[in-house]
């Protein structure tokens, strides 16, 4: 039986949770996203830096083989083709990291909203970098972080704007860069030489 699916007619209750395990719970989500937030910086690095050898590589090929048009095009494409490959890999890995990320936060701030892992009320003011004041519950992060960045309120587009999507961004403008060089590199064979 799936998670999400309704309990069958006549299945007794799930137990209550206690306070103990519901702060062991909202620990392990916010280890889990953590670990899903280095995975995307590692994988980040990792791939951005294949896509800087790939282009240095691609400026080597461009400089020597100039005055050599079959070669130039063989080495071109072969280099456009494994930037082509890496950057899908590289994309389709973050795209995935940063999905299990918000699936973890998304699960401590359920958490928080349904069954807090402490109980009460501990309240704080936080000063918000525009110099807005906000009073927050300090026990539920994760709703202190929903109620920050609501619509609602006044804050900058540059706070609205999602870093993990943003980060997304990357591997596509290398996948782009090296589409296009395969084109042009093509064309100029083709047509232009």
């Amino acid at each position: 039986m799936l998670p999400s699916d309704p309990p069958a007619p006549g299945t007794p209750p799930d137990p209550p949770v206690n306070s103990a395990d519901r702060r062991w719970l909202h620990d392990k989500f916010e280890r889990l996203a953590a670990e899903e937030g280095q995975l995307a910086t590692g994988r980040t690095t990792y791939y951005a830096a294949i896509g800087t050898v790939l282009i240095t590589g691609l400026l080597v090929v461009l400089a020597d083989l100039l005055n050599e048009p079959s070669l130039l095009v063989v080495s071109v494409t072969f280099l456009a083709g494994l930037g082509i490959l890496i950057s899908l890999v590289w994309a389709v890995l973050l795209h995935r990291t940063n999905d299990a990320q918000n699936l973890w936060r998304e699960a401590a701030r359920l958490l928080e909203r349904e069954n807090p892992p402490v109980e009460g009320i501990l309240t704080g003011a936080i000063t918000l970098r525009s110099g807005e004041t906000m009073n927050v519950n300090l026990l539920r992060p994760y709703l202190a972080h929903e109620a920050r960045f609501a619509h609602l309120r006044q804050v900058s587009w540059m706070d609205r704007v999602d870093p993990l999507a943003l980060v997304e961004v990357l591997p596509l403008t290398f996948m782009v860069i090296w589409s296009s060089v395969l084109v042009i590199v093509w064309f100029w064979y083709l047509l232009l030489r």
